[in-house]
């Protein structure tokens, strides 16, 4: 032992004691939670939990009030006062604008009132809150003055003149969207019908429950002239929302696909409203919009729902339907679609559709489009099957009994009409005589080939004689049930030779035949059997066939 020990725990200064005073200081020792240096390393509580990170043991640090668990009991700030409580002591807690007293002071929302005009710009429960903290002119309890484009009063309306039923009212309704998602494509149009230029910040959209609300607020004047349209829309992204261009974005309002309506106020007067019953009467499409018809703008005639129709035009290429920002389409002219009952409704049997009682309310002329929409899933018949589809009473004989369901589009030169569905209901019919299949008849084809003498005659090289061209005709082929004949096949089923069937499906074509080799002197015979299948509208089939013969001559 080198030194002094003063404290006799057998370590002296000069070997590391830091107190020699105090036995129980020296290196070597365990440390103590006690926020002294037991073991002289110059770290005091090493190896105890410090949770706050203040270098304070916790099992010797006091709780403050400073939004940390400075003693490490897993509560903070615990003692300290929580007036409003939210968990949070108010000694640690800043004021937020909340109409609460955070901060325990006794001051509610202090400092946010920059204007002094005593509105806070959170407000409470009994005032509402200032909406320009910067002007302590404009605030909830000021008037609104006329003519200044601003928002005085802070209820949300610019300039409020005294507004009246039907200065606006609702001219069309996307409420189920197609080709985009539902509900980001949903958007409504209006239309200035008060003969002045109107404002429309602080319109309310709500619904007679009352459940949707939603007061329009924009930092620009949203203008309406006289006779404009204006589209509200719950997504103003175009290329998320089907391509409409929105005047103005609402939200927590939703336009529902069944039943609903559309309520529009401005202060407590009902401005216009609209409602639909998932097609009892109201039209009910997915992707085209509930337009109203030019004919019944007004807020009174867009009450009825014979005013309304689906749209049928598309705003934008591949967009749903409808005419956003614009002057409807016309609900009219009308398509009614119908069949001839007289006719035998039996596979096979041709009869009328009837589209003559189709009308326009202006005496317009009408163009048709006749569509066959849905047939029998055995039946190989298609719209292209409808005899003179763009006449008023086309002809349509069925292939197949079951249900196939038409429908009839008119066209008056400025608008189509909504399409009409006629159901016919076909039966099986009861006899069939098969049809009677005729190729036509055999044909024979010669030629002549050049030959040239070899060795003064000793032999002849021949060229071969070329291919040859042969017409097949089957329009000879009748079926005695007046039946259309449903299908054609030609086949090469024979013969010597080889060739080949331009087009095997079709009543006239063509067989080509390969050309013989030819040798001189002598004439060289090939023939092809052709075999005609036909088949009729109910599937009873029959065959014919003819030999095509090519004569080959060397010479």
């Amino acid at each position: 032992m080198t030194g002094t020990d003063a404290d006799g725990d057998g370590v002296t200064v000069e070997d590391g004691d830091c107190d020699d005073t105090d036995p129980a200081i020296r290196p070597g020792l365990p440390e103590e939670c006690d926020g002294i240096d037991q073991n002289c390393n110059g770290v005091v509580d090493e190896g105890y939990d410090d949770t706050d990170h203040d270098t304070i043991a916790d099992c010797i640090d006091e709780e403050e009030c400073d939004g940390l668990d400075n003693d490490g009991d897993g509560r903070i700030d615990e003692d300290f006062a929580d007036d409003n409580g939210n968990g949070i002591a108010d000694c640690a807690e800043d004021e937020i604008c909340d109409g609460i007293d955070n901060d325990g002071d006794g001051h509610i929302d202090e400092d946010f009132d920059a204007d002094g005009d005593g509105y806070t710009t959170c407000g409470d429960d009994s005032t509402p809150a200032d909406c320009d903290d910067e002007d302590a002119s404009i605030h909830p309890g000021a008037g609104d003055a006329e003519g200044d484009l601003i928002d005085n009063d802070c209820d949300g309306m610019v300039d409020e003149t005294e507004w009246d039923e039907g200065d606006v009212f609702v001219t069309e309704i996307m409420n189920n969207p197609y080709e985009v998602t539902d509900p980001d494509g949903e958007w409504f149009e209006i239309y200035n019908a008060s003969g002045r230029e109107l404002i429309l910040n602080g319109m309310v959209i709500t619904s007679t429950s009352g459940d949707d609300w939603y007061q329009v607020t924009s930092r620009d004047i949203l203008w309406l002239g006289p006779e404009e349209h204006f589209v509200f829309g719950i997504n103003g992204d175009m290329a998320t929302n089907g391509g409409v261009d929105v005047g103005a974005v609402y939200s927590d309002v939703t336009l529902l696909n069944e039943e609903d309506d559309l309520l529009l106020m401005m202060g407590d007067v009902i401005v216009d409203e609209v409602s639909w019953d998932d097609g009892a009467t109201m039209p009910d499409p997915q992707g085209a919009t509930m337009t109203l018809d030019p004919e019944a703008y007004g807020d009174i005639l867009n009450d009825s729902s014979a005013s309304w129709c689906q749209a049928s035009f598309e705003w934008a290429e591949n967009s749903d339907y409808g005419s956003p920002n614009e002057l409807n389409e016309y609900c009219f002219p009308v398509a009614q679609a119908n069949y001839d009952t007289s006719a035998s409704l039996t596979s096979c049997s041709e009869f009328d559709l009837i589209g003559s009682e189709s009308y326009d309310p202006d005496g317009a002329g009408l163009t048709y489009e006749w569509e066959l929409v849905s047939a029998p899933s055995d039946s190989d018949k298609t719209t292209a099957d409808i005899e003179e589809s763009d006449e008023a009473d086309p002809s349509f004989t069925p292939d197949r009994a079951g249900t196939y369901v038409f429908a009839l589009t008119v066209y008056n030169g400025t608008e189509y009409s909504s399409p009409a569905y006629v159901t016919v209901e076909v039966t099986e019919r009861d006899t069939n005589f098969a049809p009677v299949a005729d190729a036509g008849d055999d044909e024979t084809y010669t030629e002549s080939s050049t030959c040239t003498p070899i060795s003064y005659g000793v032999y002849y090289e021949c060229d071969a004689c070329g291919d040859a061209t042969f017409d097949l005709d089957a329009t000879g082929t009748y079926d005695d049930d007046g039946d259309y004949i449903a299908s054609y096949a030609w086949e090469i089923t024979g013969g010597t030779g080889s060739g080949s069937i331009e087009h095997e499906d079709r009543a006239e074509t063509e067989a080509t035949m390969s050309g013989p080799d030819a040798e001189y002197g002598v004439t060289t015979t090939e023939t092809l059997i052709i075999t005609l299948t036909v088949e009729d509208c109910m599937g009873a089939t029959d065959t014919d066939e003819i030999t095509l013969t090519y004569e080959c001559t060397g010479a």
